[in-house]
Parts: structure tokens; C-alpha cells; sequence
């Protein structure tokens, strides 16, 4: 004679989907731009009439369209150039106005589609500072 043995039903734990973090390589949107010059004060100094995006790309290029009022006018800063990350580190590399190469480092922070960046200035207890929005 041949047992039944009764099956426990048997629970499933929830199951979670995995939302993508927001890719990387995406257009931004300037929201704020601040130097910190700490031979004069510990406190950043704003920018004001922050606007522009900074696109970068996969193939690690990069386009910077920066615009501060200043005067009672609009000055524009762009570049084109290639950047690389480690870990939180980023650089961008790019040939200044004079024709010069150059390289600016810091520190990046992606958090909920804010990107900061944080780059060492000249001299180098200066940095800039930048917020950033993903479009």
C-alpha cells in the first residue's frame, strides 16, 4: 500500500523588482556653480545666472555649455574635451583658449539624478564646485 504524503504549501518570499540607476552618460542641467577660495574664506562664494548643460558621453566625451551672468550679460563657457572616472574620481581633459592642453581633477557624486562635482582649482587650495540635474 502506497502513502500519501501531504505537500506543505509552500510560501514565496516577495519578489523585489531592481529599478536601473539612472545611466551616467546623460545630459545634465546646471543648476549651481560656487568657488571656494580658501585663502580668503571657508565659504563658498555662488555664481550667479546659472544655466547650460554638460553632456557626457560613453565613449568618454564630453560637452560643456556653462553660461554665468556677470555685468549685467550672459558669459558663455564651452567646452569639448574627453573625461575618465575612477571610483569617485573624475578628470576632464580639454585644449584651453590659448591652445594649450589641459586637465582639470576632483570628485564626483551621483545621488537621485544630482550630479556634484567638485574640482581642484588654482591655486590649489581653490576648488570649484558644480550641481547638476539629470535632463
Amino acid at each position: 500500500m502506497a502513502s500519501a504524503q501531504a505537500q506543505k504549501p509552500t510560501t514565496k518570499a516577495p519578489q523585489y523588482v531592481a529599478r536601473p540607476t539612472p545611466s551616467f552618460f546623460t545630459t545634465y542641467t546646471y543648476l549651481s556653480y560656487s568657488i571656494v577660495d580658501k585663502a580668503t574664506s571657508p565659504d563658498p562664494m555662488p555664481a550667479r545666472g546659472v544655466g547650460g548643460t554638460l553632456l557626457l558621453r560613453p565613449d568618454g566625451t564630453y560637452q560643456k555649455h556653462l553660461t554665468l551672468a556677470m555685468n549685467g550679460t550672459t558669459m558663455p563657457f564651452d567646452q569639448d574635451g574627453r573625461f575618465t572616472f575612477t571610483g569617485n574620481r573624475i578628470s576632464f581633459s580639454y585644449t584651453d583658449k590659448k591652445g594649450q592642453p589641459r586637465t582639470d581633477e576632483g570628485t564626483f557624486q551621483l545621488l537621485n539624478g544630482v550630479l556634484t562635482i567638485t574640482l581642484q582649482g588654482y591655486p590649489a587650495t581653490n576648488q570649484s564646485v558644480y550641481t547638476l540635474r539629470q535632463q
